[in-house]
C-alpha cells in the first residue's frame, strides 16, 4: 500500500452484493414424428436468458433449444426435430433485493440415460424422447451506489490504494422504428405470432453519442393454403447513432435491446412484405478509471468505516477468430438468402496465466433456393470454434466477461450448387476482474432532508405503479412519451420503479 492523496469526489460505483455457481437438472422431452429406429443425444443451447433480482431471491428464466436427429422407422431417413424449452427456477439469494443489477452466464448440457418410448397418440404414430439437462449458472448481483470518496482537507494522513473500477455514468432510453422488407419461400394463408430480437451487439462511445450496431433478427412462422407450416428468419443489419449527453470515446458502451413486432404488411397473394415493429434500447455507459480508493485514517472523526465488496478490473483484451468451412447441402442450390442469421451459442470460458481460453458454437440458420424448383429450404449449420485472447494479468480464480460477436459471414455457392464455401470472423472481448472487499473510508451520512413531490402538471394525474408496471407500459397506458414521466418525476434510473410507488402523469 502506497500513500496518495485522495481527491474528493462522487463516484456512481457497482458494489457487490452477492456472486457464486448454482448447478440443477430440469427433464426435457421431444416429441419425434413416427416410429423411431435409432436417434443421438440431442444437442442443446441457451437462448435468451434473463433474470431478475427479487427480495431475498434470485428469479432465472431462459430458453433451451433442442435438437434431436434420429432415424424414422418406416422410411430408414435421418430427420431433425427442434424444440423450444421454456424453463425457470427460483434461487434464495439473500443480499439481493427489487432493482439490483445481475449478470448471468449459463452453460447447458445433455446428461445421459435419454431413451425412446411409444407415444399416447392415436391420430399418427410418434415417439418420445425423453431425457435430463444440466445448467451450470454462474452469477453476480450488483447495486449501483453513489459513493463519496472524501478528503476532510485537515492534516490527516489519508492511506490509499489505487485499483481499477469502473464507474457508472448513467442510462438513455432510445426507440428504433422497425420496417423489415421480407421475402416469403411460400405464399402464406395465415401468419403466426412473429419473434425478432437483438443481437451481436456492438456500441462505442462518441462525443456527445453512441453509435449502436448489430442484427435485428425475426422470425415470421406462417401457414400456407395448402396447410403446410413454415418457419423463416429475416435479419436487419442495423447502425444508429444514439445522443448521449455526457459520453466521450472510449467509454464503456453496455447494450440491451428488445424488439415488439406489430404486424406483416403485404398484398393478398403475395409472398412479399414487411415487418414493423419497434427497438427498444436501455444504453448504459461506463468508465474504467484509477481511483484512490481510501482504506485508513490516523485520527478522524469526520468519517466512517464501511466494508464494501467491489469488482476490480484486471485487464481487457480482444482478437478475431477466422472460421472457414465447406457447407454440403441436402439439395443443390442455387443461392442463399443474406445477410444470414448467424450467432455464438453455449459460449464458456477458463483462465489460465495470462490467456483466456473461448468456446463456442457458431450457430448459422441458412435459407436456400433449390435450384431445380426455386422451392425455398432451410439448413442449420454448426461449427464448434476455441480461441486463445491474450489478457495480461489474468490468473486462474479471477472472473472473466466474455462477449463474442460475428463480424463478418460471407457464402459462396460452388459450382454445381451441391456445397458452398462460408467465411465467418467472430469478433472476442474479454474483461478479466476480481472481487476485493476494501474498508471505505465514507462521511457520516447527513441528516435526511425531505423530497417535495414533483408539482403536478396541468392536468397532470397519479398513477400507483403496479407488478410488471415499466416506464413504458405506462407511458402507452396514458397515451404520453417517456421522456415526460421520467421528467415529471426526475427519475434517476427509469428502470428502478416499484409497486407501490406515485408516478405523476403529465396532462
Amino acid at each position: 500500500m502506497k500513500k496518495e492523496s485522495v481527491n474528493p469526489g462522487a463516484r456512481v460505483l457497482p458494489l457487490v452484493l452477492a456472486g457464486g455457481e448454482l448447478d440443477f437438472s430440469f427433464p426435457l422431452q421431444a416429441e419425434l414424428g413416427g416410429k423411431t429406429e435409432d436417434f443421438d443425444e440431442p444437442t442443446l443451447t441457451v437462448q435468451a436468458v434473463k433474470a431478475t433480482a427479487l427480495s431475498g431471491e434470485l428469479f432465472v428464466e431462459m430458453t433451451v433449444r433442442q435438437e434431436s436427429y434420429y432415424v424414422q422407422a418406416q422410411t430408414g431417413l435421418v430427420e431433425k426435430a427442434t424444440l423450444f424449452h421454456q424453463l425457470s427456477q427460483l434461487f434464495a439469494v439473500p443480499e439481493i433485493r427489487p432493482g439490483n443489477r445481475v449478470e448471468i452466464q449459463v452453460e447447458v448440457m445433455a446428461q445421459g440415460n435419454w431413451r425412446v418410448m411409444a407415444s399416447e397418440r392415436h391420430d399418427m404414430p410418434a415417439s418420445i424422447l425423453t431425457g435430463e439437462c444440466r445448467l451450470k449458472l454462474t452469477y453476480a448481483v450488483y447495486d449501483q451506489q453513489r459513493l463519496i470518496i472524501d478528503a476532510t482537507g485537515d492534516e490527516e494522513v489519508v492511506m490509499s490504494e489505487v485499483m481499477e473500477v469502473e464507474s457508472f455514468l448513467g442510462q438513455c432510453l432510445h426507440t428504433i422504428d422497425i420496417a423489415l422488407p421480407v421475402e416469403l419461400g411460400y405464399v402464406p394463408e395465415n401468419i403466426g405470432n412473429m419473434w425478432g430480437g437483438l443481437f451481436n451487439a456492438k456500441a462505442s462511445s462518441l462525443p456527445g453519442w453512441v453509435r449502436l450496431e448489430g442484427d435485428v433478427t425475426v422470425a415470421v412462422p406462417y401457414v400456407t393454403a395448402g396447410g403446410d407450416q413454415h418457419r423463416e428468419t429475416f435479419v436487419l443489419p442495423l447502425l444508429r447513432y444514439l445522443e448521449f449527453p455526457g459520453a466521450k470515446p472510449g467509454m464503456t458502451v453496455g447494450v440491451e435491446g428488445r424488439v415488439e413486432l406489430f404486424t406483416c404488411r403485404r398484398a393478398p397473394k403475395e409472398a412479399s412484405g414487411v415487418v414493423r415493429g419497434l427497438l427498444h434500447t436501455v444504453i448504459s455507459l461506463y468508465e474504467t478509471e484509477a481511483l484512490a480508493v481510501p482504506v485508513a485514517r490516523s485520527h478522524s472523526h469526520h468519517g466512517h468505516h464501511n466494508p464494501f465488496l467491489l469488482e476490480e478490473v484486471i485487464a481487457a483484451g480482444s482478437s478475431q477468430t477466422l472460421i472457414q468451412r465447406e457447407i454440403v447441402f441436402t439439395r443443390p442450390a442455387r443461392k442463399v438468402r443474406e445477410p444470414v442469421d448467424a450467432t455464438v451459442r453455449n459460449l464458456t470460458h477458463e483462465i489460465i496465466a495470462n490467456k483466456v481460453i473461448v468456446r463456442g458454437v457458431l450457430h448459422k440458420q441458412l435459407f436456400a433456393v433449390d435450384a431445380a424448383t426455386g422451392a425455398v429450404f432451410a439448413r442449420d449449420v454448426d461449427e464448434s470454434f476455441v480461441h486463445f485472447v491474450d489478457v495480461p494479468g489474468a490468473m486462474p480464480g479471477m472472473r472473466a466477461h466474455v462477449r463474442a460477436r460475428v463480424e463478418f459471414v460471407s457464402l459462396e455457392i460452388r459450382p454445381g450448387g451441391e456445397t458452398a464455401r462460408q467465411v465467418t470472423i467472430i469478433e472476442i472481448t474479454v474483461k478479466v476482474t476480481r472481487f476485493i472487499k476494501k474498508n471505505i473510508v465514507l462521511p457520516l451520512p447527513p441528516l435526511p432532508v425531505p423530497t417535495p413531490h414533483p408539482p403536478l402538471h396541468p392536468g397532470g394525474r397519479i398513477y400507483i405503479v403496479r407488478p410488471g408496471d415499466s416506464v413504458w407500459k405506462i407511458a402507452r397506458m396514458f397515451g404520453v412519451s417517456m421522456e415526460s414521466i421520467i421528467a415529471a418525476n426526475n427519475l434517476q434510473n427509469p428502470n428502478l420503479i416499484f409497486p407501490g410507488q406515485k408516478l405523476v402523469i403529465p396532462g
